[in-house]
């Protein structure tokens, strides 16, 4: 009968369309935070293997001090040269760790909810935004 919808399918889509908008608008700062811990997953792991070698470095300061009581010379300097070894390694792989951190928020879905404002802020004030 008729050849150009009803007000009642025009609003049932836009309904549709809404949704399915709040969807994907809400499904997008999730999978750029997934973005955001996969890029810094690395930077985790150079922490860790960090760690690791404080802790490599804390044992070899203790065996150090053992040895400097005991002033036993070799084994003192053997002891010291490890030590600064393990230092080293904590030193650069936490720099590595450090320079691979990615520090920062959804920027695409702060951007695109600002595009969203403006964009129906110009169609509700009769401007037409493209």
């Amino acid at each position: 009968m008729y050849t150009q919808p009803g007000y009642r399918t025009l609003l049932e889509r836009l309904r549709q369309n809404v949704r399915a908008y709040v969807r994907k608008q809400l499904e997008l700062p999730r999978q750029e935070v997934a973005e955001i811990v996969r890029a810094n997953l690395r930077a985790a792991i150079w922490f860790a293997v960090a760690a690791i070698f404080v802790m490599l470095f804390l044992v070899t300061f203790a065996v150090f001090v053992i040895a400097l009581v005991a002033i036993l010379l070799p084994w003192w300097l053997a002891s010291l040269v490890v030590m600064l070894l393990f230092a080293l390694a904590a030193g650069l792989t936490g720099y590595v760790g450090y320079k691979r951190l990615e520090l920062h928020g959804p920027t695409r879905s702060i951007e695109s909810v600002k595009e969203t404002v403006r964009w129906v802020k110009a169609r509700l004030s009769g401007r037409s935004a493209s």
